[in-house]
Order: C-alpha cells, then structure tokens, then sequence
C-alpha cells in the first residue's frame, strides 16, 4: 500500500482519538460539558468511519451521517449492521447540538454513553483495518 495513504488512514485515525480524548476531558471536569463532549463522540466516530472507508477506497463525500458512513462500511463488511444504533445514536451530536433549540442538551449519563459508543466504534474499526496499517497508526 503507498505511503501517502497508510498516513491518510492514520490521520483520520489520530484526529479521532484526539476526539475521544476532548470528550474525556470536556467530562471530567467539575461542570461537565455534555454537549461539547457529545459533538467530539460524533466526529470520532465519523473520522473512524471515514479512516475505514480511506482504507478501502470508498468515496464518502462531506457528511456528518454516521448512519451513511455505516451503510457505504456495509458494502465491505456486513458486521458493520453491529454499528447502527451508535450511529443513529450519535449522527445528531454532530450538528444539532451546536445550537440552541435543536435537541435538548445532554445529560451527563447521555454524554457518558456517547463516549462509549465512540470508543466501541473506535475500537470496531480498528479491528476490521490492516495491522500494519494499525502498527504505522501507534506510532
């Protein structure tokens, strides 16, 4: 595989992670920031997908659906159905709760189960993506 496209993968997969990490953060603090830390579940989630789709050659053009990044994941990989409900959970995060009147903010159980969806999707990803391409990602 070119070089150029093991460090797109892990680019998307680095600025995913650096996600999650905001999320933890944005939670641990004394007044934990619910919405904030569900939008940075969202886009991990939708880079995860997108450093999947990067890898197989998939377009997926600019969007912030989950449930759309899983259903173009589908084509190559039928485990990825496991994905939908934390897409369907997540998908919103993305934009609606960057405004006021959209959703209803976040509880912090909610924000909580963000988190893990994100991770669980993280985690899914990864599994399904080349070890050298994973290997060249640690570093």
């Amino acid at each position: 595989m070119e070089q150029a496209k093991v460090e797109e993968i892990c680019s998307w997969v680095k600025k995913a992670q650096h996600d999650i990490e905001s999320a933890e953060w944005l939670l641990l603090r004394p007044e934990p920031l619910c919405n904030a830390a569900g939008f940075h579940c969202q886009q991990a989630a939708e880079k995860m997908l997108k450093a999947y789709l990067t890898w197989r050659d998939e377009p997926f053009g600019r969007t912030h659906s989950l449930v759309a990044l899983v259903a173009n994941c589908l084509k190559y990989d039928r485990t990825f159905d496991a994905l939908r409900f934390a897409a369907t959970t997540l998908t919103p995060y993305a934009v609606a709760l960057r405004y006021p009147g959209d959703l209803p903010d976040l509880t912090e159980k909610e924000a909580r189960e963000a988190l893990t969806l994100s991770q669980e999707i993280r985690d899914f990803v990864l599994a399904r993506i080349p070890k050298p391409i994973q290997a060249a990602c640690e570093s």
